[in-house]
């Protein structure tokens, strides 16, 4: 068994010019057509068991490989793997392998799924610091009638620590526009053989009670910012308002975490990334609001206005995602996530259990929730979004936590808890969207569009507040499940 760790870059395709070039300064690239064929049962449980198997022919031998992961990755990927000739593209799970543990119906339904032809161009990079395999992969993946190519760098660590990675990646990035990684060739085939999608929404984090704080924030982080990074792809390729929400929900879990973890992660770099991620939800922002009065209108007149300013301020966006800012923030934060200086600075909390680190946190954000609504019928405007701000991060940290509380009467308390945060939200976002729409047509010269008046009617406040108080208060009566 063999330990892989890399970073990977995606690169539009035809733009890995300038990165050859320097390459070529640097060494003379080796080159090698790879064809790999990945297996799996008709329902996936390789993947649902976070595990892949491939048969590679290099030109020269077959090849297969067994990978595992921990959860989902974004950036560096940090993953078991065992390698072994075989003499055919048949696989051959054998018995030193993860695959020896399932069942045997399991290993009698493996089939080939999809396949990857790669043209892969590498070499050995040396630093100071240690030496990295820089890999530039252009390839297709073909799954039944279906096909897709794509560009990436994958930089392979081969000897010192994985800041070389990220010291090499911003090099990358300064030749061309580089986007951090989140996907798998592997996940790149199964995708393909599902329905296209329009978002991304989170996916479950496999967490232990008995992992220390610094790995659990880890996970956690990188689970969210892999849920921003699927949906941005979706977002610039087809501008899909879903995507754009589930964007901002990726980067609003990621900073939820980034509270939620403070006591243990707070170091030099904590506020910078703090307040980065602040700017780039302010961004997506603007945007998603001309969708939320979009789907208001009620008037032909209106929808075509606002049509016409999403269309504009799209534009923009795509400006500001593509710029070296956002795409360093991803780069930077996951350096920071996986090597940054809080793992060495304070006092050690951050080596705490995270079955009691979780207990702790959740509770503290309950107990500041509670206080804050209480007589939530007769708060003001601002006081009520701040109880739904507060609302969302608590849900937040309930969802990165849900693999904590697994057991039957965990699981039925957790389950009571999120329905009762979820109506809580949507009562209060139903009344913030009323109160910040007069705004927004303002702003955006709207208001004396004809249906404007439309957009503030068919809501009966009163009675919004008093079904969002009853929820608060109904959901102050549960017990929690963290106890």
């Amino acid at each position: 068994m063999g330990k892989e760790i890399e970073l990977k870059l995606q690169i539009a395709p035809g733009a890995a010019g300038p990165v050859l070039q320097w390459a070529e300064v640097h060494g003379e690239l080796g080159r090698r057509d790879l064809r790999s064929v990945y297996f799996d049962t008709p329902g996936r449980s390789l993947a649902m068991a976070g595990l892949s198997l491939r048969t590679r022919f290099d030109g020269a031998q077959y090849v297969q490989t067994v990978k595992a992961t921990q959860g989902k990755a974004a950036g560096l990927f940090a993953r078991n793997e065992w390698e072994k000739p075989v003499p055919s593209e048949q696989p051959e799970p054998g018995s030193d392998t993860p695959l020896a543990g399932l069942p045997p119906q399991t290993l009698d339904a493996l089939a080939p799924l999809f396949s990857l032809e790669v043209e892969r161009r590498s070499l050995d990079i040396a630093r100071q610091d240690g030496v990295v395999e820089l890999a530039i992969d252009t390839a297709i993946v073909v799954a039944d009638d279906r096909q897709s190519d794509f560009c990436e760098i994958e930089l392979e660590l081969k000897s010192g620590g994985a800041h070389v990675l990220f010291e090499l990646a911003r090099e990358l990035d300064a030749l061309a526009s580089v986007r951090l990684g989140v996907m798998t060739k592997s996940e790149r085939g199964n995708r393909l053989l599902d329905a296209v999608a329009e978002s991304v929404k989170a996916e479950f984090i496999p967490l232990s009670a008995d992992q220390t704080v610094s790995d659990g924030f880890s996970v956690i982080a990188a689970a969210c910012m892999r849920q921003y990074r699927l949906n941005e792809d979706i977002l610039v390729r087809r501008r899909s308002p879903e995507a754009l929400h589930q964007a901002r929900v990726g980067l609003r879990r990621l900073r939820s975490a980034l509270t939620l973890f403070k006591p243990a992660v707070e170091d030099g770099r904590y506020v910078h990334f703090r307040d980065e991620l602040k700017w780039l939800a302010q961004e997506l922002g603007d945007v998603r609001d001309l969708d939320v009065l979009y789907g208001r209108a009620q008037s032909s007149e209106l929808r075509i206005a606002i049509g016409r300013l999403r269309e504009e301020a799209q534009d923009g966006l795509e400006a500001i995602l593509g710029s070296a800012r956002a795409r360093a923030l991803m780069v930077d934060l996951a350096e920071w996530i996986a090597v940054g200086a809080w793992r060495d600075d304070g006092d050690g909390s951050h080596e705490g259990v995270l079955g009691e680190f979780a207990a702790q946190a959740l509770e503290k954000a309950f107990s500041k929730f509670k206080k804050r609504s209480d007589g939530l019928a007769g708060l003001g405007d601002e006081d009520r979004h701040e109880v739904r701000k507060l609302a969302k991060k608590l849900r937040y940290g309930a969802e990165f936590f849900a693999g904590l509380y697994t057991g039957k009467k965990p699981a039925k308390r957790h389950g009571r808890f999120i329905d009762g945060l979820q109506a809580v939200q949507d009562k209060l976002g139903t009344l913030n969207d009323l109160a910040a729409a007069p705004d927004l047509l303002a702003s955006n010269g709207l208001d004396g569009t004809e249906g404007a008046e439309g957009v503030l009617s068919g809501a009966d406040t009163t009675e919004t507040l008093e079904s969002a108080e009853a929820a608060r208060d109904s959901l102050i009566g549960l017990k929690p499940f963290w106890h």
